[in-house]
C-alpha cells in the first residue's frame, strides 16, 4: 500500500525541497507525484530541454526513501510552442477557440501538436525512464475533463471525414446508414460533411453525432496510447496509468478502451468541490471509485485524493473532523491500493491558490495534517492486508459508453438532463448511480464495469442494466445465456430498441430483450422531475423522469402505478418473467433511490444474496485479505450511529478482523 502526495516543488524554493520531503515521511507518505504541469520548465524554447529542477528533485527523493510517479506534462503547452503553430488548439461547439492561458486545449487532430508531444515524452522518458527513483508514468492530466474531448476545430473536421471514410468506403453507404434521406441531407462528396456543432433549432443527425463523439474518442485514445509506446520503448517495466476525475461518463471518451494499453487504473477523488455546499452522497462516490476499479477488473490508484477544501474561483463545504479520514478510508476499502494526496501544500499563486492541500499557504502543520496522518497510522496494516487482493461481489451494474453518449444529444426527459457546467452533461451518470446506490444501502458488494468486457459473467447471481438503450447484439446474446443459465438480469426503460447505427427497431419497447422480459410497451411518457407514485405489494414508491405501461406477455406483474393525477394508475410498471433456469427483472421507470432500496430488497432476496440495511449513512464492504478477512463499517453522518452491535462515532469507521 502506497501513499503520498502530488508535489509541485517547481512552486517552491529549492531550500524547501528537504524540508517538505521530510514532512511528508513523517506523516506516513512514500512517494510523490511530479511534473505534469512542467512542459514550459523542461522545454523553455524548441528542442532546447532543461530537466536540472527535476534531477535535483529526484536525487533529494531518492535521498529520503521515497519514490515518484513523473506525468507526462501534456495536458498543457507552453505559450511558444502556441505562438509557433495556433492552429493546435481547440475550438468550442459554441465556437470559442481554446487558446493560450489555460489548459487542456490541445487539439488531438493537429500534426504539430503530436509531433511536438513526440519531442517532449521521448525526452523525458530518455532522461528519467531508468531513474531509480521513478517507479511509474501518468500520461498527461485527466484527459477529455473540461470539455475536451469534443473539439470543433477545422483540423477535427478534416479528421473526421478522414475517419468516416474509413469506416464508412463509400458515400452511399454512409448516407444509407445514418438515414440521411430524412430531410434530404444526402451527401455526394466528403468534403461536404460538417462537424455538428452548434445550431439554431432542430439537431443534427442523431446518428451523425453519436459517429462523431467515436471519432473524438478515437483521437483521445490513440493520443494517449501513442505517448504509451514511446514511454515503453525508453521506460522499461516501469507501469503507466492516466488519471480520470469524476464524474465517470462525463467524456465521450471510451475508458475502457483507453486503459486497455496502460496498467492501471487512476482517479481523482474529490468527494466534495468548489461552491458544494454539501458532500456528493457516500453511494456516489462508492459508485464512481468501483467504475474505477472495474474498468480493468483490478485494484486502482487515487492519484488526487481530497485533502483540503478544493476550488478555482470559489468554495463551500469544509469536511467536519475525521471526514477527509474516513474518505481516505472508503477509498482503500473500494479497492485502492495507492493514494496520492492533492495537493502537498496550497499554491500561493496562480489558479489552483484556493485548493487547499494538506497544508495551507505556509508550513504551519494543519489540523488536516494529523488527521490524515493518523488515518494512515490506523488502517496501514489492514490496507497492507488487502492491497492487490481482488475486491469480491455477487453482483454487479453495467455501463455502457455507447450510451452514456447516446444520453448526451438525446437526453429522452428533461430529468435525465443535467449539466451542473456547460461541459458536463450527466444525466445518465446519476442514473446509474442511483441504479447502483440501491446495493450500496444494502451493504452488499457489487462491481461496476463496461458492459462490452469480457467478464464472466455467470459469477453475479444478480447484472442490473439501466438505459440500455442502444443495444450490440452479441452483449444481448450474452445475458440471454446468462439468464438462460439461472441468473437474475434486472433491465431498466428504453431497453433494447435501437441499434448500433441509430435505427429503432420494428419490435415494440423493450425490443430485443421482449422475450427475455415477458413484457411489451407501447404508452409511456417523460414527467420530468416529477414524482408518480407506485405500489409494490405494502411498499410505497416512486418513479420519475420516464415511465412506460407495460404489457406483460408472460411476465408477472409485482408493481403498479398508484397515483390519482395519472390515468394509467392501476397499470404495471414493474415486472418479473421466468426465462430458462433464471428471471429478469423489468422497471419501467426510473425509481427515486429510496425506492431502488425497497426493489433491491425483492431482487437480492429472491437471487440469494446476503444483505442488511444499517441505516442510509452507514455503509459496510466485506475485503478479502492475505492473513484476515475483513468487514467494514463506516458512519458517513455527523452524528453517532449504531450500526448492528456497535456504536459508531460521527464519520467513524470499525475494520472488524475475521478469521480465515
Amino acid at each position: 500500500m502506497i501513499f503520498g502526495a502530488c508535489y509541485y516543488p517547481e512552486q517552491w524554493n529549492p531550500k524547501d525541497w528537504d524540508e517538505d520531503l521530510k514532512i511528508m515521511k513523517d506523516m506516513g507518505l512514500s512517494s510523490v507525484r511530479l511534473a505534469e504541469f512542467a512542459w514550459g520548465l523542461m522545454e523553455p524554447k524548441e528542442g532546447k530541454f532543461d530537466f536540472s529542477l527535476f534531477d535535483a528533485v529526484l536525487e533529494k527523493v531518492q535521498k529520503h526513501g521515497m519514490t515518484a510517479i513523473l506525468g507526462t506534462p501534456t495536458a498543457t503547452f507552453p505559450p511558444w510552442l502556441y505562438q509557433k503553430f495556433p492552429e493546435i488548439v481547440q475550438v468550442s461547439k459554441g465556437g470559442i477557440i481554446r487558446g493560450i492561458g489555460t489548459r487542456r486545449q490541445a487539439c488531438f487532430s493537429s500534426p504539430a501538436y503530436k509531433k511536438a508531444t513526440e519531442r517532449i515524452v521521448t525526452a523525458m522518458a530518455k532522461h528519467f525512464g531508468n531513474h531509480p527513483a521513478v517507479v511509474g508514468w501518468q500520461i498527461d492530466n485527466e484527459p477529455g475533463h473540461e470539455g475536451s474531448d469534443v473539439d470543433y476545430s477545422t483540423l477535427a473536421e478534416k479528421n473526421f471525414r478522414v475517419w468516416l471514410k474509413q469506416k464508412y468506403k463509400t458515400l452511399d453507404s454512409l448516407n444509407k446508414r445514418w438515414g440521411n434521406i430524412f430531410w434530404g441531407v444526402i451527401y455526394s462528396d466528403w468534403n461536404q460533411i460538417p462537424l455538428p456543432g452548434a445550431h439554431v433549432a432542430s439537431n443534427f443527425n442523431p446518428a451523425m453525432i453519436q459517429d462523431y463523439y467515436r471519432f473524438q474518442s478515437d483521437e483521445l485514445v490513440s493520443y494517449i496510447h501513442f505517448q504509451a509506446e514511446i514511454i515503453r520503448k525508453y521506460s522499461k517495466g516501469k507501469p503507466l496509468t492516466t488519471n480520470l476525475y469524476p464524474s465517470p461518463f462525463l467524456p465521450v471518451t471510451d475508458m475502457y478502451e483507453m486503459f486497455k494499453k496502460l496498467d492501471y487504473v487512476s482517479w481523482d477523488n474529490y468527494p466534495v468541490w468548489g461552491n458544494q455546499q454539501e458532500p456528493y452522497p457516500h453511494p456516489l462516490v462508492t459508485a464512481t471509485q468501483q467504475y474505477s476499479r472495474g474498468l480493468k477488473d483490478k485494484p486502482y490508484t487515487v492519484m488526487e485524493q481530497f485533502s483540503g477544501v478544493q476550488g478555482h474561483d470559489t468554495l463551500g463545504y469544509l469536511p467536519p473532523p475525521g471526514q477527509i479520514g474516513l474518505w481516505l478510508t472508503q477509498a482503500i476499502v473500494n479497492g485502492a491500493n495507492q493514494i496520492y494526496f492533492f495537493r502537498y501544500r496550497t499554491a500561493r499563486f496562480g489558479q489552483e491558490q484556493l485548493c487547499y492541500g494538506i497544508l495551507d499557504h505556509g508550513k504551519r502543520k494543519t489540523s488536516k495534517y494529523y488527521e490524515l496522518k493518523k488515518t494512515i497510522e490506523d488502517i496501514k496494516e489492514f490496507a497492507e492486508d488487502i492491497a492487490d487482493s481482488p475486491y469480491p461481489a455477487e453482483v454487479a451494474i453495467l455501463h455502457d459508453i455507447e450510451n452514456s453518449r447516446n444520453y448526451k444529444h438525446q437526453p429522452l426527459s428533461d430529468g435525465l438532463r443535467f449539466a451542473p457546467v456547460p461541459f458536463a452533461e450527466v444525466g445518465y451518470d446519476i442514473e446509474l448511480a442511483t441504479w447502483f446506490a440501491g446495493t450500496n444501502v444494502l451493504n452488499v458488494n457489487a462491481h461496476s464495469l463496461p458492459i462490452h468486457a469480457e467478464t464472466d459473467l455467470s459469477k453475479y447471481k444478480v447484472l442490473s442494466v439501466p438505459l440500455y438503450t442502444m443495444f450490440a447484439q452479441d452483449t444481448v446474446e450474452r445475458l440471454k445465456t446468462y439468464v438462460e443459465n439461472g441468473g437474475t438480469l434486472v433491465l431498466g426503460y428504453r431497453s433494447g430498441i435501437k441499434d448500433k447505427d441509430h435505427w429503432m427497431v420494428e419490435e415494440p419497447v423493450p425490443g430485443v430483450f421482449s422475450k427475455m422480459a415477458g413484457v411489451e410497451v407501447f404508452q409511456f411518457e417523460a414527467p420530468a422531475t416529477d414524482k408518480v407514485g407506485i405500489r409494490m405489494g405494502f411498499w410505497p414508491l416512486k418513479g420519475s423522469k420516464f415511465c412506460e405501461i407495460l404489457e406483460p406477455t408472460t411476465a408477472k406483474v409485482i408493481a403498479r402505478y398508484r397515483d390519482k393525477k395519472k390515468f394509467y394508475s392501476g397499470k404495471p410498471v414493474i415486472t418479473l418473467n421466468s426465462f430458462g433456469k433464471g428471471k429478469v427483472y423489468y422497471v419501467g421507470t426510473s425509481l427515486t433511490p429510496e425506492s431502488f432500496v425497497l426493489f433491491y430488497r425483492k431482487v437480492l432476496k429472491g437471487a440469494g444474496v446476503d444483505f442488511r440495511f444499517l441505516g442510509s449513512t452507514i455503509e459496510r464492504h466485506t475485503r478479502e485479505g492475505k492473513r484476515y478477512n475483513y468487514e467494514i463499517t463506516m458512519n458517513h453522518s455527523n452524528r453517532y450511529k449504531l450500526a448492528g452491535f456497535s456504536i459508531l462515532k460521527p464519520f467513524g469507521y470499525k475494520i472488524k478482523r475475521i478469521q480465515k
